[in-house]
């Protein structure tokens, strides 16, 4: 791997115990896929970046069996490309994943985000209010991990309350698989506070109970990020492509 101390904690996850400290081999799975899962989609781990079995094993203190246990998971969520008999490799930034997983948010974000702005609860304005200034406070601290993390929560907070359960169920699944380009929409230029931005007129349209306003704002809110995430993918391939690379 290229650069790991640069990439990952220099003494390793400390939540990952040695072989035979009482974990099964279920668990020693699941550990190194969260890990693996956290490292890509927090960027530790880059886009086309090949994976070192025997260092990542080492590292994390797992056997070669459930890392490669581990490796099949996240292959069939996409976010790492394994073939027989080659590394396997994080998978880059995909325009047609983009676009599908965006488009798709796009249609039942606004739907959702327009019935739920009818049904809030004073309360869920109160937890609305609350994600946006501690996002205030993540943007300011630089910490684009928690930035995300209270994205997600401020969205399903409105899309909640529609109480559409089988369609926020699947944004649900559309937004994890999403999870990496939110990141990297966020760590992008002035992303996250462009966010925020849009997150507070969203919070101002469902206190005014504007609710054809509300939901006009959420769908322009993930066009745009669609957009940036087009000229992100854009510049990684230019910059792949160009003689020095």
């Amino acid at each position: 791997m290229k650069a790991e101390w640069e990439l990952l904690p220099a003494d390793g996850p400390t939540d990952v115990g040695p072989e035979g400290a009482g974990l099964d081999y279920r668990t020693k799975v699941d550990v190194a896929y969260d890990q693996l899962r956290e490292w890509i989609l927090n960027g530790r781990l880059k886009p086309g970046q090949k994976l070192d079995q025997a260092w990542l094993a080492r590292h994390m203190r797992v056997s070669r069996t459930p890392l490669r246990q581990a490796l099949l998971k996240l292959a069939s969520e996409r976010l790492i490309d394994a073939e027989p008999h080659r590394s396997a490799v994080v998978s880059p930034l995909s325009l047609v994943e983009i676009e599908d997983l965006y488009q798709s948010r796009r249609v039942l974000e606004s739907m959702l985000a327009e019935v739920g702005a009818a049904r809030l609860s004073d309360a869920d304005l109160r937890q609305m209010r609350d994600a946006v200034a501690m996002q205030d406070k993540a943007v300011r601290a630089g910490d684009p991990d928690r930035f995300t993390e209270l994205d997600r929560e401020f969205h399903f907070l409105l899309y909640r309350a529609a109480g559409y359960v089988r369609a926020y169920d699947i944004v649900q699944e559309l937004r994890a698989a999403s999870e990496r380009y939110v990141r990297y929409y966020a760590i992008y230029k002035d992303g996250a506070a462009e966010s925020l931005v849009e997150h507070r007129r969203i919070l101002q349209l469902c206190v005014d109970r504007d609710i054809g306003g509300v939901r006009h704002e959420v769908e322009h809110h993930v066009v745009r990020g669609l957009e940036t995430l087009r000229q992100i993918a854009s510049e990684l391939a230019t910059s792949k492509t160009r003689p020095d690379q």
